[in-house]
């Protein structure tokens, strides 16, 4: 066969061989140049580089995030918002880095433990319902985004300027939101905590709580009684009997939102439908009165909720100040275009 080709046999094998390293380097080159290009550079934020690859992670995440997300301009393309989340968090990375924030492990779970302190909770998966039920979004997600919550919180303590309501801001919200915080409430409560996660424990505890609320309504005088029984699981609430005293609805709403809704429509004198708290109980409440709440009862409380309800406006504003103290280079072309970045001028601040 090989005398088909001119040329000696070791002639022929060196060309061959020659000819075969050409051909390998060309697949290789020709496979190896998109694997390249799929991972290309977006963008650096200071020490950090965006990629294309960064980018396709970014949105699934981000169209999950959107209806949490304040400030968008939705009048700039989705690319553009993208680009502008994936700046914003790096921008919060490197800050957070220069101020010796670190978000590790380790971290994460205490942050997780005093949280589940504070609210009561001892099971990490009631703790992860619970999580979810409160945020509206899932347990996963929530959890990717405690990182940046964490660098967010902190750096908001003695980086970002805050600026208290005034006075008319305060009262134009409790005259809109009388209904809220216009009252102090004292009830009685029953809770009752199932013992584990299981189908069957909790479609006892409910027909349990369901029973009980027979009796309540039959003689609403027994109300007090069974609350004092070994019935409420809650020892706290079972060593007063239940009562609860005064609190205003403001106060209530933020620390037990589903007590204070339930509240909310019952009469005094009158005993709720069985619902669920945040901490997965099955309660029931007894209005034993109710009365008006002086605004200056509840002043703090206004404070610090339209506080909180500027914070992310706030922070989104210091973050998009702050890019103008860290080196930002962008190289998508999409994104240059859309925000009218000069080709040369590659390294910019963004407002």
């Amino acid at each position: 066969m090989l005398g088909i080709f001119p040329g000696s046999s070791a002639s022929f094998s060196r060309k061959l061989a020659l000819f075969s390293g050409i051909l390998s380097i060309g697949i290789f080159t020709s496979e190896i140049r998109p694997a390249e290009s799929l991972d290309r550079i977006i963008a650096t934020v200071g020490s950090q580089s965006i990629s294309d690859l960064d980018f396709d992670d970014a949105q699934e995440k981000y169209q999950k995030l959107t209806k949490y997300l304040k400030n968008e301009d939705m009048r700039k393309s989705l690319r553009t918002r993208i680009i502008d989340f994936l700046i914003d968090r790096a921008v919060v990375d490197s800050i957070a880095e220069d101020e010796s924030i670190q978000v590790n492990e380790k971290r994460l779970e205490s942050e997780i433990e005093k949280r589940m302190e504070f609210m009561g909770i001892t099971s990490r998966k009631q703790f992860e319902k619970a999580v979810e039920s409160s945020s509206g979004m899932s347990y996963d997600l929530w959890y990717t985004e405690l990182p940046y919550q964490i660098k967010k919180t902190q750096l908001m303590q003695y980086k970002v300027p805050n600026h208290p309501p005034s006075d008319k801001d305060i009262r134009n919200w409790y005259a809109q939101n009388r209904e809220k915080v216009g009252f102090e409430v004292q009830y009685r409560q029953i809770a009752i905590s199932p013992a584990n996660d299981s189908i069957t424990e909790e479609s006892r505890i409910h027909k349990e709580a369901n029973e009980i609320k027979k009796n309540v309504l039959s003689d609403p005088a027994s109300f007090g009684l069974i609350a004092g029984s070994p019935r409420n699981t809650d020892a706290n609430l079972r060593a007063r009997k239940g009562l609860m005293d005064w609190v205003s609805s403001f106060e209530l709403y933020k620390t037990n939102r589903s007590v204070a809704v339930a509240l909310s429509t019952v009469p005094v004198g009158s005993v709720s439908e069985v619902f669920r708290d945040e901490r997965k109980r099955y309660c029931i409440v007894k209005v034993e009165g109710k009365r008006p709440t002086p605004l200056e009862n509840v002043r703090q409380g206004i404070v610090n909720l339209l506080s909180r309800e500027k914070e992310d406006e706030n922070f989104i504003k210091w973050v998009r100040e702050s890019r103008s103290t860290v080196p930002i280079q962008i190289f998508d072309e999409a994104y240059k275009k859309e925000n009218k970045i000069p080709d040369q001028q590659e390294t910019l601040n963004l407002d």
